[in-house]
Formats: C-alpha cells, sequence, structure tokens
C-alpha cells in the first residue's frame, strides 16, 4: 500500500524553483496524481469511523506529549483583516514551504478529503505555473533536450491544474461522513455520532466550520468520559443552559445533547456560527443524530445582547490576533456568574496560525488562585482563567502542524 504524505510537506518551495531539478518536480506532479487522481475511480461517499474507546483505556493524563520547538518571533501572523479560518488568501509564506508537516498514519480518504491540503496544492500548482519562465531560465543554454522535458513538465502541472477544476465542480457530492464512538463515564454505553464533513465552499474562504477539527474531538471525548466535570448542573429545576461558539460541524453540541439526554438532565443547548454553509451543514448534523439542538447565527465582532448561559464551549476558535478579544467579548455577555468557559485551542508550532494560543492568556487574566490582583477595581467580577491544562496529541487524529491542545478553564472570579 502506498504512503501518501500529504502536499504541505512534499510540495518543493517556489521561491527557490529555478533550483529544483527537473525530476523533483516530476516526482511532486506524481505524488499529486497518485494522491488525487488514482487510477482506480474512488467512491463519491465516503465513511471515516474514528473510535475513541480504545483511546480512553489510558488517562487523558498518560497521553503522549510532543515537545514543542522553541519559536525566534512571537507570532507568525500576517496582519489585516480578521480571518475566522484556516484557509485563507494566497500567502506567500506557505507557498515557501513554512509549513513543514508530516502526516502519518491518516486515512488516505480524510487526506484526500483535506480542503486545506487540498487548496495548497492548488495554490502550488498555481504558483509553478506562473513561475515557470524563471525555471525554464534558469537551464544552461547548452540543455535543449532538457528544456523540452520541462515545458512538457508545465504542460503536465496545467492539465493537472485543470482536472483539479474539473473535479471541484462534483465537490457537491465528494463528502465525508465521519463516525464517533466515545464512551460514557466509566464503562458507560458508547456515544455515537454521525457528522457530515462538507467541502470548504470555493467562495468563502473562511468557512472552516465545514470541517471537524481534533480539537473538538478530543474535547468531544473528555466531556462524554466525565460530564458531571464539564457539564454541572444549575441548582434548582432550572435547566441546564448550554452555548456554542463556533460549533461548526456541531460535534460538541450534539454530544452533550446526548449525554445530557441519557443522564436525565433538562437542558437547552444552542450552537452558534456565522457562516451559511456552516450553518447550513451544522442543521443538517443535528437532524442526522436526532438531538435537541438550536442553531443561531452568532457574529463575535458585533455580538447582540445574549441570555445567561451556565457553560459555554467552544473548540478551536483563535484564528487571528483579534479573535480572543471577540470571544471575550461574547462570553462577558453570555456567562452567567458561577458558570464555566471551556475552550480548547490547537496549539499550532509553524505557519500563520504559530502561538495564536498565546493570545487567550494576553485577554483572560490567571485568575488560578481566586482572585485577582487589579487596582481600583471595586470588588468586581472579572472573567479569568482558573485553569489550563496542556493535553498532547492523539495518534491518527490533527494536522501535522498541531502540537498538542491547550485546554482553558475560564470563570468569573473577584478582583481585589
Amino acid at each position: 500500500m502506498a504512503n501518501f504524505r500529504a502536499p504541505t510537506s512534499f510540495l518543493p518551495p517556489l521561491s527557490v524553483l529555478s533550483t529544483h531539478t527537473t525530476a523533483s518536480v516530476q516526482d511532486a506532479l506524481q505524488d499529486l496524481k497518485d494522491l488525487y487522481f488514482p487510477a482506480a475511480p474512488l467512491s463519491p461517499k465516503r465513511t471515516w469511523s474514528i473510535n475513541a474507546v480504545p483511546a480512553l483505556k489510558q488517562d487523558i493524563s498518560d497521553t503522549v506529549h510532543v515537545p514543542r520547538p522553541k519559536r525566534t518571533g512571537r507570532l507568525k501572523h500576517i496582519d489585516g483583516v480578521p480571518d475566522s479560518g484556516y484557509a485563507s488568501e494566497e500567502d506567500e509564506a506557505e507557498l515557501d514551504g513554512d509549513l513543514e508537516s508530516e502526516v502519518e498514519g491518516l486515512d488516505v480518504d480524510v487526506l484526500r478529503s483535506d480542503e486545506l491540503e487540498r487548496n495548497f496544492a492548488i495554490k502550488w500548482l498555481t504558483g509553478l505555473i506562473k513561475r515557470s519562465d524563471m525555471w525554464m531560465h534558469a537551464l544552461d543554454s547548452a540543455a535543449e533536450q532538457e528544456e523540452h522535458i520541462r515545458l512538457s513538465v508545465i504542460e503536465e502541472a496545467s492539465n493537472l491544474l485543470a482536472r483539479f477544476s474539473g473535479d471541484d465542480e462534483q465537490q457537491e457530492d465528494d463528502t465525508l461522513t465521519r463516525q464517533f464512538r466515545f464512551p460514557f463515564g466509566t464503562g458507560g454505553k458508547v456515544i455515537t455520532i454521525e457528522l457530515n464533513d462538507a467541502p470548504l465552499t470555493p467562495t468563502d474562504h473562511t468557512s472552516v466550520g465545514l470541517q471537524s477539527w481534533a480539537s473538538a474531538i478530543i474535547f468531544a471525548e473528555r466531556i462524554c468520559a466525565d460530564p458531571t466535570r464539564y457539564m454541572s448542573a444549575p441548582q434548582g429545576a432550572a435547566p441546564l443552559r448550554i452555548l456554542e461558539l463556533g460549533a461548526g460541524t456541531g460535534l460538541l453540541s450534539i454530544a452533550a445533547a446526548r449525554l445530557l439526554d441519557r443522564m436525565g438532565v433538562n437542558a437547552t443547548i444552542v450552537a452558534t456560527d456565522y457562516h451559511s454553509a456552516v450553518l447550513h451543514n451544522l442543521l443538517q448534523n443535528v437532524q442526522t443524530n436526532n438531538v435537541s439542538v438550536q442553531i443561531e447565527s452568532l457574529d463575535w465582532s458585533r455580538p447582540p445582547p445574549l441570555e445567561p448561559y451556565d457553560v459555554i464551549l467552544a473548540a478551536d476558535v483563535v484564528y487571528h490576533p483579534e479573535h480572543a478579544k471577540w470571544i471575550k467579548d461574547c462570553v462577558e455577555k453570555a456567562l452567567q456568574k458561577g458558570g464555566v468557559f471551556w475552550l480548547i485551542i490547537a496549539m499550532r508550532s509553524t505557519g500563520r496560525h504559530e502561538g495564536l494560543w498565546e493570545t487567550v492568556d494576553d485577554v483572560f487574566p490567571d485568575g488560578g488562585c481566586g482572585f485577582l490582583r487589579i487596582e481600583g477595581c471595586g470588588g468586581e467580577m472579572k472573567l479569568a482563567v482558573v485553569q489550563k491544562e496542556d493535553v498532547g496529541r492523539r495518534e491518527g487524529i490533527g494536522r501535522a502542524d498541531e502540537v498538542g491542545y491547550m485546554l482553558f478553564e475560564i470563570r468569573w472570579v473577584p478582583c481585589r
């Protein structure tokens, strides 16, 4: 069986295209064809089952942690219009190999359906064709035969790009159904969730909520394993109120609905996102799983008055330095005193999103001692991080640039 790799790991950087041999570019094109256009036709609909049961035979604290390399800079994020997603407009840093990834043990169908990798491949092909003159001029004037070979390589790249374009016309049907199985409590019956990971829309490059990300998978697993910790019910007869920010495919909300129903807890669950395509896919997933989850649109940058919630959930929602600030504004409006905000963020070691998890610490102060020392605050209640945990990677889950996940527990604490 072929060992497929992610395009971000093997496509040669275009900034030094003139130094690449003809053979290296030919190999890259062949690898792309083998990955995306194999000889045997692919079924248009695929199912990937994630069985979380074996993983939970070990405690979360026993998870293998991947050492994070030292970073010389604070952030590599490009300033400009805040981008709510991973897939953004063309970035030379990415095409120049800034994303060094090596996806090992990832299901090939999952790799093929990863729109971020696919878009990277398309951008690389486009860049190669644009820079073809530079590559041709790098040849010695006497290398006439090599020049003909390179011309054929550029033609092959153009044909491959055209195949991507033609294949995009079929993307509406090229969906991936993913089944998740999480153990409920200690020795309880497994909770099964089925989600549709839809292709990213070609007109909205920020709609990353169409995909289920590793941080949500890991956090959903933890919630199902220990629901009383993360879903503490309020006192009295009032139903538990749960809000999810940036719900995406709805994994956290659907998992919460399933487990609370099994526990017999009366709950109101509201899943929010912003992009219309994401909300449509979210609605489909809620209906597929037959759970009681309300779906609403929410713009973090201009949040309306929100009703109070006991629990707020968010997974991998910070893709720009402004996002943590916006999320704090939403939580301040929505989290009632005594409530809890659970936030899990992927810690990325390379690329434009390197170090963005640290913006959460910049926005939410440390309240681990139970109070904040702020002069002149007059005893007000402020949102603060009361606990955070570095959660290690899981084999076969997550992108190559994700070295781990940081789980934040954020509550209202008094300041002195």
